[in-house]
């Protein structure tokens, strides 16, 4: 049995992946991610960081989107 690393999104490596457990926010953060099609179940890979606190670009399907930090701190990962 294999134990999985739950993490924020912002505390992945570049290029881990893993599924999207929560997101700990309040209805607005969860519409607006939910927008970019990023919702707990769903496949996601983080791609970069830029230096700081800026943003993460992660890839979700086909598609990347640049992501604030605050905003990739709420998102829960389980990491694969």
């Amino acid at each position: 049995m294999t134990v999985k690393t739950r993490l924020p999104l912002s505390k992945m490596k570049n290029s881990q992946s893993g599924t999207v457990i929560a997101i700990n926010g309040g209805r607005a953060i969860c519409s607006k991610l939910g927008a970019l099609g990023i919702q707990p179940g769903v496949k996601i890979v983080k791609k970069s960081r830029l230096i700081g606190s800026g943003p993460v670009i992660v890839s979700v399907g086909n598609t990347d989107i640049a992501i604030g930090y605050g905003m990739a701190t709420r998102i829960l990962v389980e990491v694969d």
